[in-house]
């Protein structure tokens, strides 16, 4: 379920990763279409070593908390119609493919630690990023459904989440990879360095973020009672 949420605008241009910004509404997954989950937003390039840095740290924060949180990716890529995947890449069509790739692993994901398991196994071979092979060997190790996966990654579907993808990078006003948003709001960038993370950037930062921003009903994991909320967390106030 996606709705559109109204938040604060965010430029960030770093090493090149400058993109024309887009007028299009931003659509976020909504955090309580999903038990009031935390929602992480990923700005990122699939074949970015400063996404791969990052997507390694919230490893441990994904094992730890992902019975309270979702992720949402966000490509950043210059939309074009004429392009072959319907925009321009920063690393070329491979990181384009690959794009898509994640997302239809998130789609159809059996739950976030599967999904995991395929985006690690993928940024282990970054220079192959883009690649049907490592992608469904990623697939099937993941334990993804390789049918769902392939379907969405090789027709429309795919396609058609990565426009939306690129369309919430452009609207969030976010050219840098890897950008972080909890709830909506920046979080923490990783360009070449750590930069904009006033509550830290260690996976232990994350959880206790994580911990402190869940509002729902469930019960949060038992971690998080090794974290005191600071207050510089960032909650879900739209």
């Amino acid at each position: 379920m996606f709705r559109p949420w109204a938040l604060p605008a965010r430029t960030a241009l770093r090493h090149g990763d400058r993109h024309t910004e887009s007028n299009v509404d931003r659509l976020v997954e909504d955090p309580t279409a999903k038990g009031e989950k935390v929602l992480v937003e990923l700005f990122v390039m699939s074949r970015c070593p400063d996404a791969v840095k990052v997507e390694e740290v919230l490893s441990s924060v994904v094992k730890s908390v992902y019975s309270i949180m979702d992720v949402q990716l966000n490509f950043i890529a210059s939309l074009n119609p004429n392009a072959t995947f319907g925009a321009d890449c920063k690393h070329g069509d491979a990181e384009c493919r690959g794009n898509i790739d994640e997302l239809c692993a998130l789609r159809h994901r059996s739950d976030l630690p599967s999904f995991w398991r395929f985006l690690l196994c993928l940024n282990s071979h970054i220079e192959d990023i883009g690649s049907g092979d490592l992608s469904l060997k990623c697939a099937s190790g993941a334990g993804l459904d390789t049918a769902a996966f392939l379907a969405c990654s090789e027709q429309n579907e795919g396609r058609s989440l990565f426009k939306q993808s690129a369309e919430n990078a452009q609207f969030a006003r976010v050219s840098t990879s890897a950008t972080v948003f909890i709830n909506g709001k920046p979080r923490c960038v990783e360009d070449g360095d750590w930069y904009d993370c006033p509550g830290g950037h260690a996976p232990g930062d994350f959880i206790r973020d994580i911990c402190a921003a869940y509002k729902g009903s469930n019960p949060r994991p038992s971690i998080c009672a090794q974290y005191k909320p600071t207050t510089l967390v960032v909650d879900d106030g739209y």
